[in-house]
């Protein structure tokens, strides 16, 4: 169910963002305000642009979104607080939080809204050290590769 939100989500920003880009090209007087004249084919190659849309928006999720995993030298139990620390240097509220889970949101109404609410980052913890990242691909990069340069276990 999460995938098909994600998924209707991102159809509505790509044509919503397209018919910004169209709407300042009529505003500034670059094209006619009609759609025959704006595009080859008129409304059928509206119809072939929703379709193209509908497809990379059917794509997205499974490429936009990831797990991946951060190897620490401590459990989560002794290093949480410095954990939340890290988070919050990078602009990251801790949500919610139970025995094996953490949730953190993005702070900033801007940041939220240019990552189309999808902000959220899920740490799954183990014993040995190792958190799970889930969320948007490059904040869980980020995150990873910020986590394990702070966390790094002694060589």
């Amino acid at each position: 169910m999460k995938y098909l939100v994600r998924a209707i989500k991102y159809f509505f920003y790509f044509s919503i963002l397209c018919s910004l880009i169209i709407g300042a090209l009529v505003f500034i007087g670059a094209v006619e305000g009609n759609i025959d004249t704006i595009f080859r084919g008129g409304w059928m190659a509206v119809l072939k642009m929703a379709l193209l849309f509908a497809g990379v928006a059917a794509i997205y999720p499974k490429i936009g979104f990831i797990t991946r995993d951060a190897v620490t030298a401590k459990p989560w139990k002794e290093s949480r607080e410095e954990f939340i620390s890290l988070m919050k240097e990078r602009n990251y509220e801790l949500e919610s939080e139970n025995d094996q889970t953490a949730t953190f949101r993005y702070r900033g109404m801007a940041g939220r809204i240019s990552r189309m609410l999808e902000d959220r980052i899920t740490v799954s913890t183990s014993a040995d050290g190792i958190v799970l990242l889930e969320g948007l691909r490059k904040d869980v990069l980020r995150l990873c590769m910020a986590i394990e340069n702070r966390f790094r276990p002694e060589e």
